[in-house]
C-alpha cells in the first residue's frame, strides 16, 4: 500500500521527466493511493493535453491491468474517456505501468465540497453514467471505481475514465484500499456489474448531500439513505445500496425509477407494436354491431320501398300501342307529376282514319280500338316514373 504523503512529495519532483521516451511529465495533478497522476502532452498538430497515470508494477496485477487497458483502448462511447496508450516505464530504478487518457477540465469531486447538486443536475449526471456503464457491462467489463473523482467533464461532455476497468469476476484489488464506494462483495475478491450499481448509489447520495451514506461494512446491512435526499433519487439510492448484490436494481430499472412516467407508457407501446390486431379487436365489437344494425334497417327500408314500387307498376302497366299496318299510334305518356290528369278524363277519340275501316270492314287485328287511362290515385301517380 502506498504512503500517500511521502510518495506524493517524491513524485512531484518527477516533473519534466519523460515516460517511455514519449510522454513528458508537465505537472503533478494528484495521488490517489493507487496511482500518481501527471499532466502530459500528446505530439501532433496541434499538441494536445492528456493525463498519464503511473501505477507501481509490483502490485501483483500489472499484467492483468495492462491487458484490461489494451481492451479498453478499443472502446468507443461518447461518455467514456479515451485511452491513447499504455505500457511499462522505469523512473529512477522503479518499475511502473502507465496509461495515457484524455484530459478532463473538471470532476464532480471539485463541485461537491462547494455545494450539493440540484435535482436537475443529478439527473443530468445519472443518465450519461448509466449509458457508459451499460456499454462497459455489454463488453464483459466492470468499471470498479464509480465515485465523484471519476465523473468528469471533457470539453462539454460528461465522461468516466476507463483506466480502472476490469473483467467481471475475481478481483485482485488490495483489501486495505477499500472505501464505501466499493461494494460488499469486493471484500471477497469478486467484482460484478452490480458492484458498479452500488458505487453509483453511494455517489448519488454524496452528490445530493455532500456526504456519502452512513454504513458499517461489518454490520452486513444496507446503508442508510438520508431523509433529505428527494425522490425519485432516494428510491434509486435505496435500490442501488442493497447489501446482497442480486437484490440491487439493474441499470434499466434505475432508468425506469428515474423516469417513472415513461416506464408507465412502455407496456402500452409494447402491446401496440407487438399485436395491433388485438388492440383493434378489443374496441371493435360494439361499434361494428351498431353499424350492422343500421345497415340492416336501411336495407329493409330500401327493399320495402322497392317492393311497393314494383307492385304498383305491375298492377297498372302502361300499354304501348303495337305498330299497325298504316301508321303507329304513340302510347299515351303519363301526365306530369306537377299537374296530373284527372283519373276520370276520357282519352281523346282516335282520328277518323282509324274509324273508316271499322265501318266498312270491321275491326282490324292489332288495331287499337279504344284507350282507357288507369284509375290511379294522385299520391301513387306522383311516385310512378
Amino acid at each position: 500500500m502506498f504512503h500517500v504523503m511521502n510518495t506524493a512529495v517524491t513524485r512531484k519532483d518527477w516533473v519534466r521527466r519523460v515516460v517511455d521516451g514519449k510522454f513528458p511529465l508537465m505537472e503533478w495533478l494528484a495521488d490517489t493511493g493507487k496511482a500518481t497522476i501527471f499532466g502530459t502532452i500528446l505530439d501532433g498538430p496541434p499538441p494536445r493535453r492528456a493525463v498519464i497515470r503511473l501505477v507501481a508494477a509490483e502490485t501483483g496485477d500489472a499484467e492483468e491491468r495492462l491487458r484490461d487497458w489494451k481492451q479498453a483502448a478499443t472502446f468507443s462511447h461518447p461518455h467514456l474517456m479515451r485511452i491513447f496508450e499504455s505500457g511499462r516505464a522505469n523512473l529512477d530504478g522503479a518499475e511502473f505501468i502507465y496509461v495515457v487518457t484524455e484530459f478532463a477540465e473538471e470532476a464532480l469531486s471539485q463541485v461537491i465540497p462547494e455545494r450539493p447538486l440540484t435535482t436537475s443536475e443529478a439527473r443530468a449526471m445519472l443518465v450519461p453514467v448509466i449509458d457508459a456503464l451499460e456499454y462497459l457491462h455489454s463488453q464483459g467489463m466492470v468499471h470498479g471505481r464509480i465515485k465523484p473523482d471519476n465523473i468528469m467533464v471533457v470539453g462539454d461532455r460528461l465522461k468516466i475514465p476507463v483506466d480502472s476497468v476490469r473483467r467481471e469476476g475475481p478481483s485482485s484489488m488490495p483489501q486495505g484500499m477499500l472505501q464505501i464506494h466499493d461494494a460488499p462483495e469486493v471484500t471477497s475478491g469478486t467484482i460484478l456489474p452490480a458492484s458498479d450499481v452500488w458505487s453509483l448509489g453511494v455517489t448519488l447520495v454524496e452528490a445530493l448531500t455532500q456526504h456519502p451514506p452512513v454504513w458499517n461494512r461489518l454490520a452486513r446491512r444496507d446503508p442508510v439513505v438520508p431523509a433529505e435526499v428527494p425522490e425519485p433519487f432516494a428510491g434509486i439510492a435505496r435500490a442501488c445500496l442493497r447489501y446482497d448484490a442480486p437484490k440491487r436494481a439493474t441499470l434499466p430499472q434505475i432508468r425506469r425509477l428515474l423516469n417513472p412516467s415513461s416506464s408507465l407508457e412502455e407496456p402500452a407501446n409494447e402491446i401496440d407494436q407487438a399485436a395491433p390486431p388485438a388492440t383493434v379487436a378489443i374496441k371493435a365489437p360494439r361499434e361494428s354491431s351498431s353499424r350492422a344494425r343500421l345497415v340492416l334497417i336501411a336495407a329493409a327500408v330500401f327493399v320495402a320501398i322497392a317492393a311497393i314500387l314494383y307492385a304498383l307498376t305491375r298492377s297498372h302497366p302502361s300499354e304501348p300501342a303495337p305498330p299497325t299496318a298504316q301508321s303507329p299510334v304513340p302510347a299515351a305518356a303519363p301526365p306530369p307529376a306537377a299537374a296530373p290528369a284527372p283519373a276520370a278524363t276520357p282519352a281523346a277519340a282516335p282520328p277518323p282514319s282509324h274509324q273508316t275501316p271499322e265501318r266498312s270492314t270491321g275491326t282490324l287485328k292489332g288495331e287499337v280500338v279504344d284507350r282507357v287511362m288507369p284509375d290511379v290515385s294522385e299520391a301513387a301517380n306522383r311516385t310512378i316514373q
